[in-house]
Formats: C-alpha cells, sequence, structure tokens
C-alpha cells in the first residue's frame, strides 16, 4: 500500500493546526463567529477522517476503510460548507475593518476560495480513481496540502525569527509566513511528484496550485475592486453560502462516485 506513514503527517498537521490558531481560535472560542465554527469543526473531521482512511488499510482493516470511505458523502460536503462559513466571515471582518482583515482578508480570501476549489476537485478524483489504489490514495492525501500553508505560516509567525507578530504594529509582515509556507508546501508536492512521476499527478496539480497561490498573493490588491468582490460576500446570509457549499460537496462526491475509473484487478480490490 502507498504513503505508508501518511497518517502520522496528517497527525503531526493536526497537532500543528492547534499550535497555529490557539491565539486566534482555540484560545478564543466564545468570541469566534460561527463560520469559523463551522469551519474549524468540519475541517477537523475531514483530517480525522484522512487519518483513519491512512491508518486502517496499513493495518488490513479493509472494511473499516471501506466504512470510512463512505463517510466521504457526508463529510465532503460538511468540509466545504464550512470553508464556505469562513469565507464568509472573513469577509465580515474585512468589511467591518478588522485591523489584520484590512491587510489581509482580500489576500487570505483567494487563498482559500483557490484551496477550497483544489480539495474539491481532489475529493472528487479520488472517489473516480477508487480503483487504482495509488491515484486514489494520492488525490485524497493531497487534500490536506493547501492545509499545510495557513498552518504552518502561523507558527512560522509565532517561532521564526523575523516573522513574529506580537501585536498589531506588525501585521505587516504576516504575508512573509504565508509565503514560506506556501514554499514548503510546494516543495512537498514537488518532492511527491517526483518521487512517483508514473502515479504523481494528483501531487503535480497541487504543486500548480500552490505555485498560483504564491503569485496571486502577490497581485491581489488589498483594496480596490478585488477587495469590493470578496467583502460582496459578506452581504449573503451565512444560510444560503453553507446550502452552496452542501450543494458542490454533494455534487462533487455524487460525480465522483458515478464516473468511476478504471478496471478493478485483485491487487487493487481495496481502493
Amino acid at each position: 500500500m502507498p504513503y505508508r506513514h501518511a497518517w502520522l503527517f496528517i497527525v503531526a498537521l493536526i497537532a500543528a493546526t492547534g499550535f497555529a490558531f490557539w491565539r486566534s481560535y482555540f484560545g478564543v472560542l466564545s468570541s469566534a463567529s460561527v463560520g469559523f465554527h463551522i469551519h474549524g469543526l468540519t475541517a477537523t473531521l475531514w483530517m480525522l477522517l484522512l487519518v483513519a482512511q491512512s491508518w486502517t488499510p496499513h493495518r488490513r482493516q479493509m472494511a473499516a476503510h471501506r466504512f470510512m470511505g463512505r463517510t466521504t458523502f457526508v463529510a465532503a460536503p460538511l468540509f466545504a460548507a464550512g470553508s464556505m462559513g469562513v469565507l464568509h466571515s472573513m469577509a465580515v471582518s474585512t468589511r467591518e475593518g478588522d485591523p489584520f482583515y484590512a491587510l489581509w482578508g482580500t489576500k487570505l480570501g483567494f487563498l482559500d476560495a483557490l484551496a477550497f476549489a483544489a480539495v474539491i476537485y481532489a475529493i472528487g478524483m479520488a472517489l473516480r480513481h477508487r480503483r487504482n489504489v495509488r491515484l486514489h490514495a494520492g488525490y485524497m492525501l493531497s487534500t490536506a496540502l493547501p492545509l499545510v500553508s495557513p498552518v504552518l505560516g502561523r507558527v512560522f509567525n509565532q517561532t521564526v525569527p523575523g516573522l513574529i507578530i506580537r501585536g498589531p504594529q506588525d501585521f505587516p509582515i504576516f504575508g512573509g509566513g504565508v509565503q514560506l509556507a506556501n514554499l514548503v508546501a510546494g516543495l512537498i508536492a514537488l518532492w511527491l511528484w517526483r518521487r512517483d512521476p508514473g502515479h504523481g499527478h494528483p501531487w503535480a496539480v497541487a504543486l500548480g496550485v500552490i505555485v498560483v497561490q504564491i503569485v496571486g498573493f502577490e497581485a491581489v490588491s488589498a483594496s480596490g475592486s478585488g477587495r469590493a468582490a470578496f467583502e460582496s460576500l459578506s452581504g449573503l446570509p451565512l444560510s444560503i453560502l453553507l446550502a452552496l457549499g452542501l450543494a458542490i460537496g454533494a455534487a462533487t462526491v455524487a460525480m465522483g462516485w458515478t464516473m468511476v475509473s478504471g478496471r478493478r484487478r485483485a491487487d487493487l480490490a481495496s481502493a
């Protein structure tokens, strides 16, 4: 089975998430918005699902692996809804003039929207290629890669000299942590792609998305039409965006399941 130790990476990423977002979310749960709560819960559930899906086949627990795979039909729409929820919350904070989001809201909105599209695409492709172990595993695990940047960027902003944010006066250096984290994520994607070029398409796609994120993060303006377009999300009811996310997620898993690719072979029967 491929990616035998991938579940350890996901567990480490979950732990890093707790550290990275302690000051901005986990340590101030009572003051966080509904959108952030929904995103935090659904993203955590998705990461736990990835751990289970990676761990079970290497312990020959294929029945559990297949069961966890079927939960994707629920987990993916919930994750998509949570992604819409956090975009709405960031748009509201940008519109209301929060000092941090006034600088970075539009740029982070761009990153999150692109990451959302990349994850949804990978989920659909993972289901479509469920009869090809390497492609199925690669696409499913690649859904964790867009989380490396927001998590690792905030870790850098709390630990790396020259990038540490101690207060609002340091908000302008936040972007350095984001781009350094994007670079790390890109190198991971490149390494995984080159490690298995015959089945590395999931990582090639992930690398392409990261490159666009790096360039776009610098190109998107914090003011002007881009900001106005992002702020317009705040004028929509949260319930509408959540419903849209659910619909996108449900359509993705339905299409991925029905458009299955490849013929089942004996050595791939557990995919």
